[in-house]
């Protein structure tokens, strides 16, 4: 059976194929467990990784069931990428035959559908599920009978197809609007298209009519917010620990559980409000290699309640209240966290509780922009939701966010006139402030064309200053020149650094103490007319919060105190205390 395993890839690999094609329209109808409309991109995530990662070769059919399950779980996302990578990596255990045969396929691909079940902590019919057991049980009772597995591939695809309608009618949300069950579709995608190369095209369209006019009378649906906030999901390796024991402590932290993998790697996927604790709990069996945090809450509210035409997306280095993120519905690109072999996500799975202690045990910490796969993601969320998107990014001389955005958008052939980039030049709640005026001009009405114009200008009139505890952070990380730094340090020296107009560090004064240097830089800001305040600090809101009612005092304007992001928490280091303005000037 060694070709036969090659035309068994070729196969799963057209299925892959059928399923990236049907993305937009999964996406269309995905109403459970969440309306977030991401069913058909997270799918099309896992087939991408079975393309992108099985090479096309000779295997033997154990080998080749092991790689495309490998491959499911990197590219794995959602609650029916999770139950579908599950399912491919408990068919790979599943087969334990030394020799090729169709007998053991089968039956690896049937006895998975309970390792499937058993990796929700709740599993419900009328799901991927539901379309898993009627196809897997058809095809083995089909050769049972026939002894013929294409024979068998073409019967269970008629019995999936009526699973897949059946669903409609198992789900009251489903049945509510009419659709069936968006997992399930995609499910049946796959093995229409792996049925139809196997079978050398005899099989009918994948799809019946009556489950198309479905789709084309109904785009909008009508569903309940979701309970937690944020989807989330995690990889570890070298799991010192039991599925069961991982079901029993994370239960109580949200819902949609579902583990899968094996003794190689466990992913996890939960809907939780504190993606923080879970990783913590997480972090204690295994090495921690992969972490995705979506917020279904904010992809909600844009989906059913949108606040404007124009998407406003920054990374998180800009500072920026929680509440004020969500309320008007910003998207944010988080920048990922290294702090020795470990990864985070700045503002998801770390805090400034968390950070603070890395900071405090000196762990060697840096600073990595957002993955291609979390820039992808979003893209793919925003189109078709928005008239226009203007990203504005951490400056590029800091970080390579504006290029790698910039890179992405061009891949994708997304044209400048649905979406564009700006390089703030700033940081942190510098940053923040003009992704704030981004927000007030897209909300008030503000046209494309004004708003980016409008943002570009209000660069130049925007500042930050950094009051500086500690200077070997800014030191470490090249921000100040070493030679100077290092003078600085010896004469034991309390730095102020700003940024010039390039968006590259500068010092701009030095002090005996933090204390002095907020002095100097409150009677520097005194003089400025402003527009716009902000501030954030380091582990030191005590200081801060004091240092915000001098601010007032001397210039009127009490503006927001948010705690800093991990990554200017990396650079500027513990105890730091930034403000930020906005000068007025006339705006054209």
């Amino acid at each position: 059976m060694e070709s036969e395993s090659k035309r068994l890839l070729q196969s799963m690999l057209n299925g892959a194929a059928e399923v990236i094609s049907k993305k937009d329209e999964l996406n269309r109808i995905n109403v459970f467990p969440v309306a977030d409309g991401d069913t058909g991109s997270n799918l099309a995530s896992l087939m991408q990784a079975i393309i992108d990662h099985v090479s096309l070769k000779d295997y033997s059919t154990k080998e080749l069931l092991e790689e495309v399950a490998s491959a499911a779980l990197i590219g794995a996302r959602g609650n029916s990428g999770m139950i579908f990578a599950q399912y491919l990596n408990a068919v790979a255990e599943s087969y334990h035959h030394l020799e090729s045969t169709f007998d053991g396929l089968v039956q690896a691909f049937q006895k998975a559908v309970h390792k499937a079940y058993d990796a929700l902590l709740d599993p419900k019919e009328g799901t991927i599920l539901s379309v898993m057991k009627a196809w897997s049980e058809a095809l083995a009772g089909s050769y049972e009978v026939d002894r013929s597995f294409p024979q068998s591939l073409l019967n269970a695809q008629i019995v999936a197809e009526q699973a897949l309608i059946n669903t409609e009618f198992q789900m009251p949300i489903l049945r509510k609007n009419r659709l069936v069950d968006s997992g399930a579709k995609g499910f049946y995608y796959f093995i229409a298209g792996l049925t139809n190369a196997y079978c050398g095209g005899a099989v009918s369209a994948p799809v019946s009519v009556a489950v198309k006019e479905q789709l084309e009378e109904h785009i909008h649906f009508e569903t309940s917010e979701p309970v937690y906030r944020y989807c989330s999901e995690f990889i570890i390796k070298q799991a010192t620990v039991s599925h069961q024991t991982l079901r029993e402590v994370l239960a109580f932290k949200g819902d949609s559980l579902v583990i899968a993998g094996n003794e190689k790697q466990i992913k996890i996927h939960i809907h939780t409000n504190e993606p923080q604790e879970v990783l913590c709990s997480l972090a204690e069996y295994g090495v921690m290699t992969y972490q995705k945090v979506d917020d279904m809450r904010l992809q909600y509210e844009v989906t059913k309640k949108p606040r404007a035409k124009i998407a406003i997306v920054t990374d998180s280095i800009a500072d920026l209240p929680e509440a004020f993120l969500l309320e008007h519905q910003v998207h944010v690109l988080p920048m990922n966290i290294l702090a020795g072999e470990e990864n985070f996500l700045d503002k998801l799975t770390i805090g400034p509780a968390l950070m603070q202690g890395k900071l405090v045990q000196q762990l060697p910490m840096s600073t990595a922009q957002p993955t291609i796969r979390t820039v992808d993601a979003l893209l793919s969320f925003l189109e078709n939701k928005y008239e226009h998107v203007l990203v504005i990014a951490v400056s590029a001389k800091l970080s390579g966010t504006y290029q790698l955005i910039k890179q992405r958008i061009k891949a994708r052939n997304l044209s400048s006139d649905w979406i564009r980039v700006i390089d703030s030049k700033l940081n942190s709640v510098a940053q923040g402030l003009l992704v704030k005026q981004a927000v007030e001009l897209v909300e008030t009405g503000e046209a494309w064309e004004g708003v980016f114009q409008k943002i570009e200008q209000l660069i130049g009139q925007t500042f930050i200053y950094v009051a500086v505890a500690d200077l070997s952070p800014m030191v470490q990380s090249g921000r100040i020149p070493r030679v100077l730094g290092k003078i600085a340090q010896k004469l034991s020296l309390y730095p102020i650094v700003s940024l010039d107009e390039s968006g590259d560090g500068k010092l701009i004064g030095v002090s005996f103490s933090q204390k002095q240097s907020m002095k100097k830089i409150i009677k520097k800001v005194a003089k400025i007319q402003l527009q716009e305040l902000a501030m954030t600090h380091v582990s030191s809101e005590r200081d801060a919060e004091i240092w915000q009612k001098q601010f007032e005092k001397e210039t009127g304007k009490a503006g927001y105190l948010v705690d800093s992001s991990a990554a200017i928490a990396i650079s500027a280091g513990l105890g730091s205390v930034a403000v930020a303005g906005i000068k007025k000037g006339e705006t054209r």
